[in-house]
């Protein structure tokens, strides 16, 4: 799987949650768990349920925070990748596994690039871009959303590359 830009759009992300092909195959594994249960349970439930998908075949894993509520928190983005990358590193899996990661949390550029840094593969960041979205609805943005999601993108990916530089 080759792309062009490691911020992805949402339809991005959904074009890799329907891959079928022999030797690809994708899972989503939550980063959500209940506000009561300690960080480190939460984390090891992440490295049990990250194994069962690499077990039942998955290469390429995507780790999600989508569907926070009063009840469930999520394990912060950074930490969760953090965690995963050293675990499948003791596990010798890492050459096996690539992380893709779809969170609310990433907004500004460095936020990206530690993200990067510490191991995701790709990056879905869907609140920034709904808010896009939003601002696009409501008239405080004039342009076209599938234009101005391509500019935060491209300037997500330009900061990054600044960074890298340095």
């Amino acid at each position: 799987l080759k792309i062009n830009n490691p911020i992805l759009t949402s339809v991005d992300l959904m074009k890799i949650k329907s891959i079928n092909r022999p030797g690809n195959k994708v899972s989503t594994v939550s980063l959500l768990y209940y506000k009561n249960t300690s960080l480190e349970k939460a984390i090891d439930r992440l490295f049990v349920d990250c194994d069962r998908a690499y077990r039942d075949g998955a290469n390429i894993i995507i780790l999600s925070d989508r569907g926070i509520d009063e009840c469930h928190v999520s394990i912060p983005s950074l930490l969760a990748v953090s965690a995963m990358e050293q675990y499948l590193i003791r596990t010798k899996k890492r050459t096996a596994v690539s992380i893709v990661l779809e969170s609310a949390e990433p907004r500004d550029v460095h936020h990206f690039a530690t993200l990067l840094g510490y191991g995701a593969r790709a990056i879905n960041p869907y609140l920034a871009q709904e808010c896009i979205a939003e601002l696009i609805d409501t008239g405080r943005l004039d342009k076209d959303y599938h234009t101005a999601i391509a500019d935060y993108n491209d300037a997500i990916l330009h900061g990054i590359v600044k960074i890298a530089s340095k």
